[in-house]
This record gives C-alpha cells, structure tokens and sequence, in this order.
C-alpha cells in the first residue's frame, strides 16, 4: 500500500504539472505576418488617461474660501447686432438705439454720434469675500460655487464730445460743452462656478448682477471730472469666462493668476436731472472686454483620495484601497463619495486576483512558500467570489503537492524527521498533509527503534515497532524483517535477556530456527525452556502493571466524561486540561507563529487534530 500511495501522489503531481502549464502569459496580438505588435499587458488600469485628462482631481478638497479677487482689464462699449459669422471691426461700432433721448418744443434732439475711438474703456474690478456656500451649508461640493460681493469702477479713455451747439437750440437749459464719458460704480451679488481638471489651472466662469450708478458728463476729455448735477442709476448684469493659473499649488493659502473674458450689461433706466437739462433719458452700455486677473485663496488641494486613484490605475490595488478606507473616513460628505465606494468594492474584487497573478509569479521563480503566504493572504481576502476561491484553493493545494512529493522522496531515503516536518507544515494548509501525518509520523518512530537496535536496545527497539505498527499498520513487513534480524543476534545473547520484549523475541528466534534448520540441540531446547518460564513470570507482573493501566485509563475517561467538554472557542490552556499534552504541536509561519497551531492526538487508527487561531480553538477534525 505504501508504494501504491507513492505512485498516486506521483501521477497527480504530474497531472496538475500538465494542467498548470496552460496557464500561460498573454501573448501581444500581431499582426501583418507578427510585423505589428499589440501588448495586451498595460500597466496601467483601464480608463487611465481617461481619469488622467478629466476626472484627476475628482476627490479633492473644495476651495473654502477667496478672500480677495482683483480684476483689471479693456472693454469696448459696442452694438450686439449681427451674429458670429459676420464678426468684424463693425461688431464694435456705436450702437445709437441704446441711447434714449426726450424732445423740446416737439424739435428731435440730434443723437450722439461716437467713433470706433470713443468707446473703448478700462475697469477695475474688485470681488470680497467669497465663499463657497453649498459647501459650508451641505457639507458637500461637485463643483466649487463661490459666492460673494463685487465692486466695479469704469471709465472711457476717449470720450465723445457732444453736439452741445444743437442741443442749445433745442433745450434753452443747456449751456456748454461737454463730453459723454460715463463712468459706471456697480456694486453686485457674484458667483464664480470653478471647475479643475489639474493641479496648476481652472476654469472660471462668473454671473454677476446688481446695482449700477453713474455720472455720464465730463466738461474735459482728460481731467477726468464729472458733472455732478445729472446722474444715473440702474442694474447691471455679467458673465464672465476665464482660466487660472496657480502660482503655487502647494501652499495651504494660493495665489492664482488669469485671464477672464467678460461682457456686461448696464442700463440706465434712471436719471436724477433735477433742473431738466439733460435731454438723455436713459441708455445702455453693452460692454465687451478681456481682465487680468489676480486672486487668493484657501483650500483645494488634492486629498488621500486622489492619491488612492494614482495607486488604483497603477494596479496597486492593496494600497489604492487603504487609502480609499483613509478617504472616507476624513472626507464622509465629499460630494463624490459614491465613487469612492464603487472604487473600494472594484478594489477588494481585484485585489485576490492581482495576489495570484502575485503568487504565480512566485512559484516561477521557486518561492514556493512566499506564494503559500500569497495565495493564503489573498484568499482573507475574497469576497463572495467563488471562481477566485476556487482557483487559489487550486494553487495551495498544488504547492502542497509539490511539498508531498519532495517528502516522499526523503522517505524513499529514509530521511524520516526531514519527511516529516514537510508533511508537518503542509499540514498547517491541505488536507493531503493532514491525511499523512500519521504515515510519515509511523516513519520517524520506525527509524528511531532502527537506531535503538542499532545501539543494542532491542527491548526499547521493541517498543518502538509496536507504536509504528499502531500508527502504520502497513509497516508489518518492514517490523517483521527488523523483528527477524534482532531475533537473530538475541538467540546469541539469549541467556543475558531480561527484558519481556527481548525473552520474546528470542523465544520467537529459537523456534524460527528450529523449524529451519529441524532441531537446534538440547541446550538451546533447554534455554527456550528458561525463557518460557522467565516468560511467565515477567508476563504476570506486567498484567498486573496493564491492569493498573487500564484501570487508570478508565478513571481518566470517567472523569473527562463528567469535566467540561471539548469545544469550539476554548483556550491552549482549557483543551490542554481536558485532553493533556498532545502528540503533536505544530505552529504557524514555519515554526514562528505561537497564534496559529495545529494540535494532534493519535487515537487508535484515527488522528483528533485541533487547529487553533489567536490562542482559541476553530475547528476539530477527525482523519
């Protein structure tokens, strides 16, 4: 039978060898005869220049707070006729319908008539204390929407002089000459809608509305001062786009620099004229303009969660997931938390599968008990995957076939304690192991009686064979042998023994020759004799000594019948009481690991093994 086994675990070694070599590498497509190679082996996780381009900053901190935002820039005031398939230098001329005008005597008042040079302008822009509110009010952000109050101030670099001759012969009120310069002070609600792709930029686009004053007649193009006695007020409205760039995207409070393309639009609608002089009624200034811009601000930058998506697309999925945990932790109302979530659940489905792409990798290169620690630590962590279970079960109990074979080879040289501390270990992880044990266990104590009758304890080598036997009954030919060979050398010493094994088998040697040879001589007919009746008397007192033992046994077995029972959660200490010392005691991590232990109890033709993890028993098994 022992041959029989060895031929088994051969021919399944060998067939598992078979099976493992299809699983191979991926080969790269080709094409074109192999002149065009694809490989399918990226590095790099699906969707990540996608993530890379669009969604890089997906988890980072909102922009909490700009406390200041300045603005300088040109504008034009210009007509908004025509569409964008005829922009030209006319998209900018004077647009005379925005200027409202009121008659004298029934006589029209001749219009303002500006030039391309009359309505270009600068403005000096001012945005406080903005704040991004849905963040402080929901606790959460998409986008960054920040709210606050803006100031502007404008004026017209070359203002238009107007037609004050006619104008004093139609209303007698007028008297001089001035100039058309309005200059605009808007005080308005702002809101920035902030999106960024990268670190160092982000796009801003802005709306604004609020309330507009202003004086609009200069009696000098160049002094910059105003008639103070007419005035005008109304609302205003802006949209804006631009793009920041940030100084220095590592500071907790940052500068940003940019450009905003920005259009306004302003109506008078009232005019405070209390001596009824100016016959503009109302007008409306419809401005476009490119700012420099230049602001300061707080928060923004990138958090673990954006560090968790670097290590996610690497395929690193172990430190991508410790991170992601970490994110959601710090950051549990981040607007994008769901996507976290669905990265963590598409992390622990990889993680086994990239831990045994790990562990083959291992094997190929003979780590084999790296890979065992591999596959072990990648099936912790599996969750509801049957097919990945599946198949690291596989490759563990490949690798403990591996190790059988290599113990077997080491009983084939009769290397019995190195072939059993192989079958020891695999025991810790396959069954194959722990249905061995007691094979390879009969092995090592049939080797240590070998070395007994070697030394000349035959009685002790005895012993030895007896508990091999009981262990391994398949032993019997190999005992028998020894047995034959120390019977041998006792008929020669037959008269110095004394002990019941060794008057045993030198009675069983006497007659063996006998037969063989048909008669040894009286004197050795003789010694059988003495023997038997030595025999005899040894016999009697270890009945006596049995009977004791097994008595003793029985009171055991009657007092563990009426102690606590043996059960699932008890400590080293509690099972140790119950059952004592067992035969066996194997530890975890190759000897290293007290936490983790593999007890056995040899009982009879059955092995009660009792597999303990943190010092507490999990399961019992019986072989």
């Amino acid at each position: 039978m022992y041959y029989d086994k060895n031929r088994q675990i051969i021919f399944s070694f060998f067939l598992l060898c078979g099976l493992s070599a299809q699983i191979k590498e991926k080969e790269p497509r080709t094409f074109l005869f192999g002149l065009i190679k694809f490989d399918n082996q990226s590095p790099y996780e699906d969707g990540y220049w996608i993530n890379k381009w669009f969604f890089s900053r997906e988890f980072s901190a909102p922009i909490n707070i700009i406390p200041i935002e300045m603005r300088y820039g040109f504008g034009v005031t210009g007509k908004t006729k025509g569409s964008a398939a005829s922009f030209g230098v006319n998209s900018f001329k004077d647009d005379p319908g925005k200027i409202k005008y009121d008659s004298f005597d029934s006589l029209s008042i001749v219009p303002i008539s500006q030039g391309i040079n009359n309505i270009w302008g600068t403005s000096l822009e001012l945005d406080v204390g903005l704040i991004n509110l849905p963040y402080y009010v929901t606790g959460t952000s998409w986008l960054n929407v920040m709210t606050g109050i803006s100031y502007r101030t404008s004026t017209i670099l070359y203002p238009v002089q107007v037609p004050f001759e006619e104008w004093e012969q139609v209303g007698p009120g007028w008297n001089g000459q001035y100039f058309f310069s309005p200059k605009l002070n808007e005080y308005l609600i702002s809101t920035h809608f902030q999106y960024q792709p990268f670190n160092n930029w982000y796009l801003n686009f802005r709306y604004a509305y609020g309330l507009a004053s202003t004086f609009f007649y200069s009696p000098d193009r160049t002094e910059k001062e105003w008639n103070k006695d007419i005035s005008g007020s109304g609302t205003s409205s802006v949209i804006a786009l631009g793009v920041r760039f940030i100084i220095d995207p590592g500071l907790n409070n940052q500068f940003a620099i940019g450009l905003d393309l920005r259009h306004s639009y302003t109506k008078i609608h009232t005019i405070n004229d209390p001596q009824d002089i100016s016959p503009i009624k109302q007008f409306d200034l419809n401005n476009f303009g490119i700012y420099v811009t230049l602001s300061a601000f707080y928060g923004g930058k990138k958090t673990v969660g954006d560090k968790a998506k670097n290590y996610y697309y690497r395929k690193d999925y172990i430190e991508a997931l410790n991170h992601f945990n970490k994110f959601m932790a710090e950051y549990p109302s981040h607007t994008n938390r769901h996507r976290a979530e669905k990265y963590i659940l598409d992390c622990e489905y990889k993680i086994p599968y990239k831990l045994m792409e790990q562990g083959l990798t291992l094997e190929k290169s003979g780590e084999r008990s790296k890979a065992l620690g591999t596959y072990q630590y990648a099936l912790s962590k599996v969750k509801d995957d049957t097919l990945i279970t599946r198949m690291l079960n596989g490759r563990i109990e490949q690798l403990a076939l591996y190790w059988m074979v290599d113990a077997e080879k080491k009983l084939n040289n009769s290397e019995y304690i190195n072939a059993y501390n192989i079958v020891k270990e695999v025991a810790l992880f396959s069954i194959q192991g722990q249905k061995e044990l007691r094979r390879f266990k009969s092995w090592v104590i049939l080797g240590q009686g070998k070395e007994l009758q070697e030394l000349g304890f035959i009685g002790r080598a005895m012993e030895k064979y007896s508990e091999a036997l009981e262990l391994n009954p398949d032993l019997i030919f190999e005992v028998k042998s020894l047995q034959y060979k120390a019977g041998i050398k006792m008929a020669n010493i037959a008269k110095k023994a004394d002990e019941f094994e060794e008057i045993q088998l030198a009675i069983n040697s006497l007659e063996f020759a006998r037969e063989l040879a048909g008669g040894i001589g009286t004197r050795n007919e003789n010694l059988i004799i003495d023997l038997k009746e030595k025999l005899k008397s040894l016999d009697e007192y270890k009945s006596k000594g049995l009977i004791e033992k097994k008595m003793e046994e029985g009171r055991l077995k009657l007092n563990l019948a009426r102690s606590k029972k043996l059960e699932i959660g008890q400590s080293l200490p509690e099972v140790e009481e119950l059952l004592g010392q067992p035969h066996e005691k194997i530890l975890g991590e190759q000897g290293n690991d007290p936490k983790q232990q593999l007890w056995i109890y040899f009982l009879n033709q059955q092995s009660l093994q009792l597999s303990f993890y943190n010092f507490q028993l999990f399961k019992i098994e019986k072989l």
